[in-house]
This record gives structure tokens, C-alpha cells and sequence, in this order.
């Protein structure tokens, strides 16, 4: 576990890790687009992955936010 974090919520310990690495390759336009085929795919693993796993670890500030300063998102208007 991770800062009591359960690893293998959302898409997985690596998973998760993959997502962001994803992410981080992509322009702000592109981000948007995957974030909205994620949630469309699997609304479960998406809201775990973005609350758990990018936000509260400040993971992908610049499209989330951080855990002091989330950035609210409505997926279905992506």
C-alpha cells in the first residue's frame, strides 16, 4: 500500500501508473479525449484511478489538480 492507499483500485498498481504515463504524453485536447473514453469505458476503475490515484498523490496537477486544489471535471461535457 501506498500512503494507505489500496494499489489495486482503479485500473490496477501498474495500471495506474500506465494510465498516467498515457496522460502525460498527450496535448490538453488529447487529455480530454482519453479521460472521456476511460470514464465512458468503466466509470468505477475511472473515479478510483482520478480520485485515488491522481489526485490525492498529485499525480497530473495540471489536468486534475492536486489534493489541496482538485479541478472539477464533468466528464460527460469532455
Amino acid at each position: 500500500m501506498i500512503d494507505g492507499l489500496d494499489t489495486e483500485s482503479g485500473y490496477g498498481e501498474f495500471g495506474n501508473a500506465a494510465e498516467v504515463v498515457e496522460m502525460r504524453e498527450l496535448s490538453y485536447e488529447e487529455q480530454k479525449a482519453y479521460v472521456k473514453k476511460l470514464w465512458q469505458k468503466d466509470p468505477k476503475k475511472y473515479y478510483e484511478w482520478k480520485e485515488d490515484y491522481c489526485i490525492r498523490l498529485n499525480r497530473l496537477p495540471d489536468f486534475f489538480g492536486t489534493r489541496d486544489n482538485p479541478i472539477p471535471i464533468d466528464e460527460s461535457k469532455l
